[in-house]
């Protein structure tokens, strides 16, 4: 039942592609699966038209990203696909498609104006193909730019950080039992960092093992987001305090106009030392993600989705 409904899906999404003319079919795949069945429905197509014109067909990059490095070494053998491997395994549909969307660019597969068709489902679940989705590529949007610096750095500190953007996304919608919450997290270069702090509060992770990956630990991130001060989290996901205090002193930090003591400090963090920070906004739960003293990417997370995106 569940493979006939994959299938479904990537017949209608494949036809969809063909039928709008579309530059970029772009699939999703954990094991490599979804991908076996779209050259089973291209065999299909092809019989269909052999007495008709090709040339759209011809014109469709076809695109199978995954997470997967064994997927991905299988996927480098065919011929008439162009590989993709996902840096991380995103929580969200649109975070998955935005990461996608970065390597195109990256590799000058994708432009402005081109129009996407996704098949894509739930993120990190085997079989869970379950959305077909269209867009324009009608801009370069700010999370791209997140997503950009992330595949650049070590794999490590890039998989930290992107677990804290995760949490500040969720913090960011959903807030703390219905209340907006405003919060910073420092990541990386914590012996600087811890130098350049100092505590409010009694530090409530210390003596305690505690990384940002384990889930028990993010609901009590989550429970104490509402208090005071920066969290501080190590390089290898370890977080290493709570309710730390950030001074916003030091020159030459120039930002926007209505960004707060929250900001400012953690423009100045990222200035002064090898850190990321990341802010959320108590008044609209915008992000932003602040390297070397300046706002690397800001992003509204209750308005990811593009207004050109259509999702079935």
């Amino acid at each position: 039942m569940m493979n006939n409904k994959v299938k479904s899906l990537i017949k209608h999404g494949f036809n969809l592609a063909i039928d709008i003319n579309a530059d970029i079919l772009l699939i999703f795949t954990e094991t490599g699966r979804t991908y076996e069945y779209y050259k089973d429905q291209e065999a299909i197509y092809k019989r269909a038209r052999k007495n008709r014109s090709l040339k759209d067909f011809k014109s469709l990059k076809v695109v199978v990203t995954t997470p997967n490095e064994e997927t991905f070494l299988k996927l480098k053998n065919e011929s008439k696909i162009i590989p993709l491997l996902m840096t991380y395994r995103n929580d969200d549909r649109s975070s998955m498609i935005k990461q996608a969307v970065t390597n195109l660019f990256a590799n000058n597969i994708v432009k402005k104006g081109d129009i996407v068709v996704s098949i894509l489902g739930i993120p990190k679940v085997t079989g869970g193909t379950d959305t077909i989705s269209i867009f324009e590529v009608n801009e370069y949007p700010q999370i791209l730019k997140y997503y950009d610096y992330i595949s650049s750095i070590e794999k490590t500190k890039g998989k930290v950080i992107n677990e804290v953007l995760n949490l500040c996304m969720e913090l960011a919608v959903e807030g703390r039992e219905g209340t907006p919450v405003g919060s910073i997290f420092v990541i990386g270069d914590s012996d600087r960092v811890l130098k350049m702090s100092s505590q409010l509060i009694l530090n409530p992770f210390e003596g305690h093992e505690s990384f940002i990956f384990d889930k028990q630990v993010k609901g009590t991130v989550k429970e104490l987001s509402t208090i005071d001060g920066a969290f501080v989290i190590g390089e290898k996901g370890e977080v290493l305090c709570a309710g730390r205090y950030i001074s916003c002193s030091g020159g030459n930090i120039e930002l926007p106009l209505g960004l707060g003591a929250r900001h400012h400090a953690a423009a100045t963090i990222s200035k002064y030392t090898g850190a990321i920070a990341i802010t959320i906004s108590e008044s609209g739960g915008v992000i932003r993600i602040f390297k070397n003293g300046e706002i690397l990417s800001e992003i509204k997370p209750k308005k990811l989705s593009n207004t050109s995106e259509y999702s079935y």
